[in-house]
């Protein structure tokens, strides 16, 4: 089962985003936006994990079976490609390039996913929807209160109630969905790439 997985995904991640008591930050925060480690991470982990989300959105949308599946594809194009760009326009105050492409975990999932339709797609996608926005929520509520840079803070705590509103969304499309036998799947889609 992937909670474990991902349950374990999000401590790391957490637990790497977050300072130790007394540790000095990464970087000094400046108003030109220094940017430490941490903070270049999760801006990496938030492109790529928008990215993942308009992707497997059009794929949720166009190869569901269940309509609250497409309809939840569609709104995951809309709200994460205003994501995408509100990365972008950071990433150009903060002379940072989110990335663009999927990594190569997303990769695979989406490749399994294009192979899907109906109910087997929607029975691979919803539980990794729910998983995926709970790691989210976990690491844009840590970066809300850790990250270095003001900006970087300001922007991930921007994003939790959209992240709330999608878990509840991804929870609820998981009600009603007849899945007998387990969804193909592949790693963790929120892992952070380098």
């Amino acid at each position: 089962m992937r909670i474990p997985i991902v349950a374990s995904i999000v401590a790391t991640v957490c637990l790497g985003l977050a300072a130790p008591a007394g540790a000095a930050p990464a970087a000094t925060p400046t108003p030109g936006g220094t940017l430490g480690a941490r903070d270049r991470a999760f801006l990496t982990a938030a492109g790529r994990g928008a990215e993942f989300e308009v992707a497997s959105g059009r794929l949720a949308a166009a190869r569901g079976a269940d309509q609250r599946i497409r309809t939840f594809g569609n709104r995951m194009v809309r709200d994460h490609g205003k994501e995408v760009q509100q990365l972008q326009s950071l990433g150009r105050t903060l002379h940072v390039t989110p990335p663009t492409a999927l990594g190569r975990d997303q990769q695979a999932v989406t490749a399994i996913w294009s192979s899907l339709r109906g109910g087997p797609f929607d029975c691979s996608y919803a539980p990794t929807m729910q998983a995926d926005h709970e790691a989210d929520l976990g690491m844009y509520a840590a970066m809300a209160r850790h990250a270095d840079n003001p900006q970087v803070r300001a922007f991930a705590k921007a994003q939790i109630p959209v992240l709330r509103q999608h878990l509840q969304l991804a929870t609820r499309n998981l009600t009603g969905l007849n899945c007998s036998a387990p969804p193909p799947t592949g790693p963790p889609p929120t892992a952070v790439q380098t």
